[in-house]
């Protein structure tokens, strides 16, 4: 029965981890700029699709570095959680059952 109890408790904690992951706001991802057909598209249509692409990029890349240290934070706090766990469960394995 403890061991049920252990799993239920680890579970627990790794929806809880991955709730405090997304806890950091890094926005909406940007919205994909149109691209113009090359073979129809006209200089003004590609002049004005190639202006987009450099905000876009920089949006994009801000979003993405946002996500990586989310993710990277999320990770480090599962590693410690988990950690503790693990150290915390094999105590009270080898801790006698308590009435």
């Amino acid at each position: 029965m403890k061991f049920v109890s252990c799993l239920a408790v680890a579970a627990t904690l790794v929806v809880a981890t991955a709730s405090i992951a997304h806890a950091k706001d890094c926005g909406s991802q940007p919205s994909r700029p149109s691209i113009p057909n090359g073979a129809s598209a006209t200089d003004e249509e590609m002049k004005a699709a190639q202006a987009k692409l450099t905000p876009y990029a920089k949006a994009m890349s801000e979003y993405l570095r946002c996500l990586s240290e989310q993710m990277k934070t999320g990770k480090d706090e599962y590693d410690e959680v988990t950690a503790d766990w693990k150290k915390q469960s094999d105590i009270f394995v080898k801790t006698p059952a308590k009435q």
